[in-house]
């Protein structure tokens, strides 16, 4: 009776253990799979910041204003200028935007040259980073850091039909022309149909959702992201 107990009870533990085991595999398997596509992701951002490069022009209204106190026209001293100047943009009021339609668009050629002097700097910090990974974390925050910047350029960009591939000096122009045009318009008041008024509101909240779910989507991946490196 209690061989046959002991046998039950082996036959039991053996099935709980072999469970178990099994359990511990598949949640093993599915981290490693996690963790593998977290490494594809952070690759994919890696190759999205880029590296610096200077832009060899510049739109002749941004020399003539942000660059003009530039004597060479030294990268080192338009970037302290651009980045000043991106600043106060950036602060300027809803109501001043309404009235110099441009002003936004401006800030964000002055936002290209931001980045730029960033990769600049931290070119070190991103080839220590390169040489490491994916076995180690060396300077992940600085890393963590550049994304997030790129990120917002991505958006800047692909708000004017642009992408991280477009080259600099074209983003560049890009933006200052749109710029100088939005700056040339008047602004005038005209009666619109309500109606007309109703339907556009339904398409902006309609093209907001869209924007928001895609967005959110996208930031889910950024957070697994920024906290695998920053772990």
């Amino acid at each position: 009776m209690i061989k046959i107990f002991n046998l039950s009870l082996l036959k039991a533990v053996y099935i709980i253990v072999t469970i178990s085991l099994s359990n511990f595999l598949i949640i093993s398997n599915s981290v490693s799979d996690e963790k593998k596509e977290i490494i594809k992701l952070v690759n994919i951002k890696l190759n999205e910041i880029g590296e610096f490069q200077e832009p060899k022009s510049y739109p002749e209204g941004f020399l003539k204003s942000t660059a003009r106190k530039c004597k060479n026209k030294k990268f080192y001293c338009i970037q302290q200028k651009a980045v000043k100047e991106m600043s106060l943009r950036f602060k300027r009021s809803k109501k001043y935007n309404l009235k110099n339609p441009g002003n936004q668009i401006y800030a964000m050629a002055h936002f290209e040259i931001f980045y730029l002097n960033k990769l600049r700097k931290e070119k070190e910090n991103i080839e220590k980073f390169k040489k490491s990974w994916p076995e180690k974390k060396v300077k992940a925050k600085n890393i963590v850091s550049l994304i997030k910047l790129n990120e917002s350029r991505k958006i800047m960009r692909e708000a004017l039909g642009m992408n991280l591939q477009t080259n600099i000096d074209v983003a560049l122009d890009t933006y200052w022309t749109i710029a100088d045009f939005l700056q040339q318009g008047d602004i005038k008041e005209h009666k619109v149909d309500k109606n007309l008024i109703s339907r556009g509101k339904l398409l902006d909240d309609y093209k907001s959702t869209v924007n928001k779910l895609k967005r959110t989507l996208e930031s889910q991946k950024l957070i697994q992201i920024y906290d695998y490196l920053e772990s």
